[in-house]
């Protein structure tokens, strides 16, 4: 089949009309096919596994005090949300069985702030492991956890407040990706609904505040809602809108799909998206502040990973149009892989941070490579698919 395109993309190159604008796209998506293979797609996700496992205790948050430089904190957990998902590919025994010495190493508990939904990401990783293992000790901790706040369910106001009082709940948009998956995943083990019913009603009590309906995009908190940047610009953040996008991915991974309510999460998600494409760089880069001219913004890793990832997954879902999204995804995957070093270490990435701020070329962070692993499986999914038509 790729063949035959081929052919056509050579027979039609000149050709002026409607038609040839469906043909180009094709051609496009080809042409980027070719200087993507699945196994060169494959050495790259070993490279930065292997290189992030190996240095984890020397990342630039290793030395920081709080929590999120733990071992149940969102910055590691978010690098083995993305080496599970690795490992189910790959089928090398080693990443899982990394994944499961850091849950024995933490007893399998979330993060110590039980209403902070950073601490609960690392449930995702506790999944993962459930699903490999089948051991109920696994979520044992998690489940524990979960009901105490369902026993508690904080009802604090979601306006941002230096002290932290709102992130007894979902009040800013990176919650969207650190918890519910967690929540929604512990239901579909456990088949009791409480847990997925909770998140639901959080997620889009979140979703009604901080999304704005103009732009399609998610402020990080309230405090964006009237600052403006340097042109007049609404301010949304490229990485934290990156979490909710591959965030609604990993959810609607956890959701049956009878589920009456999974419809809003689709919608949501094909929403983001249609403004997401339209902002990506000539390079292949999101920039860090998505509503600058592109090209201005600063080009960065951890926000490319994750809208990449998400633009991949949903056209392996059928939610995305294949000749639009796949070429954006591709075009992702080929700027991460080039901020690649040949050792493994992911550059160009952001600092931990709440806003738009400098990107360093030699800058990397674990998150980073976590969500470089999530892009580069779902986009080698999409290649070994497309190959098959």
């Amino acid at each position: 089949m790729l063949k035959i395109w081929r052919n056509r993309c050579a027979l039609f190159g000149g050709f002026v009309g409607l038609a040839s604008g469906i043909l180009l796209t094709v051609c496009a998506t080809l042409a980027t096919s070719r200087a993507v293979s699945p196994d060169q797609i494959h050495e790259t996700l070993k490279l930065v596994a292997d290189w992030q496992l190996d240095h984890m205790a020397t990342s630039p948050t290793a030395t920081d005090p709080s929590a999120k430089s733990s071992t149940t904190g969102w910055v590691q957990a978010s690098f083995y949300i993305g080496l599970a998902r690795w490992a189910a590919q790959s089928d090398d025994p080693r990443y899982f069985e990394a994944v499961r010495k850091l849950g024995e190493q933490n007893r399998w508990r979330l993060g110590p702030r039980l209403d902070h939904a950073d601490d609960h990401a690392i449930g995702q990783v506790y999944a993962a492991a459930f699903d490999r293992y089948g051991e109920g000790q696994i979520i044992a901790p998690m489940l524990a956890d979960f009901d105490r706040i369902i026993d508690s369910k904080p009802d604090v106001p979601l306006v941002f407040d230096e002290a932290g009082l709102c992130q007894k709940r979902w009040c800013w948009c990176d919650a969207l990706f650190m918890a519910p998956a967690s929540w929604m995943a512990v239901s579909r083990i456990t088949g009791d609904s409480r847990y997925r019913d909770y998140a639901d009603a959080e997620y889009w009590a979140a979703k009604d505040y901080l999304f704005d309906d103009e732009e399609h995009l998610f402020f990080r908190d309230s405090r964006y809602f009237n600052e403006r940047g340097p042109d007049g610009e609404k301010i949304f953040w490229g990485r934290g809108n990156g979490w909710v996008f591959a965030g609604l991915i990993n959810i609607l991974r956890e959701l049956p799909h009878d589920y009456p309510r999974r419809a809003r999460y689709e919608d949501l998600f094909k929403t983001m998206a249609n403004k997401i494409v339209t902002r990506q760089r000539s390079d292949g880069f999101w920039a860090t502040s998505l509503m600058r001219p592109p090209e201005t913004g600063a080009a960065e890793s951890s926000s490319t990973a994750l809208f990449t990832y998400g633009f991949a997954s949903g056209v392996n879902l059928g939610l995305l149009d294949h000749k639009r999204f796949a070429p954006a995804a591709l075009r992702g995957w080929m700027a991460l892989a080039g901020a690649v070093d040949r050792d493994g270490r992911v550059g160009r990435v952001q600092g931990i941070g709440d806003r738009p701020g400098p990107v360093h070329l030699s800058e990397s962070e674990p998150y980073a490579s976590g969500a470089l692993l999530l892009a580069g499986t779902a986009t080698k999914l999409m290649l070994d698919a497309q190959s098959n038509r």
